[in-house]
């Protein structure tokens, strides 16, 4: 599955806001980072997880060999410490698990909420 395959066309009232600028704070460090919705989660991303190149390489494996395996290294390095909060967030409340399809879907509205002009 590519990252073009799990994005879904949405009408423009639909699409995502733009996200917000917050302060991070990471052990002891404070640093920029974006809150945005996505999925009714709210997710805080510091703008340092984007400049990361084994990034990279987890949407490098993600889309161009179709490893799913590399969404949860993906998220982890996206949302740090509140990995907890989204994994809640898209477990299925009837199985307990979180679905390889709704994580991907996640992952592709997230980008999109946090780069929404590009």
């Amino acid at each position: 599955m590519t990252m073009a395959e799990t994005a879904k066309k949405r009408p423009q009232d639909h699409k995502p806001k733009a996200p917000e600028k917050v302060e991070i704070t990471i052990g002891d460090r404070t640093v920029p980072g974006k809150k945005v919705v996505v999925d009714g989660i709210e997710v805080r991303v510091p703008d340092e997880a984007l400049d990361d190149f084994e990034l990279l390489d987890d949407i490098r494996g993600f889309q161009d060999a179709q490893d799913a395996s590399r969404l949860p290294s993906l998220v982890r390095r996206l949302v740090g410490a509140e990995w907890k909060t989204v994994m809640d967030g898209l477990r299925d409340k009837e199985t307990g698990r979180v679905g390889v399809e709704r994580a991907s879907t996640f992952v592709m509205d997230l980008f999109e909420a946090l780069a929404p002009n590009s």
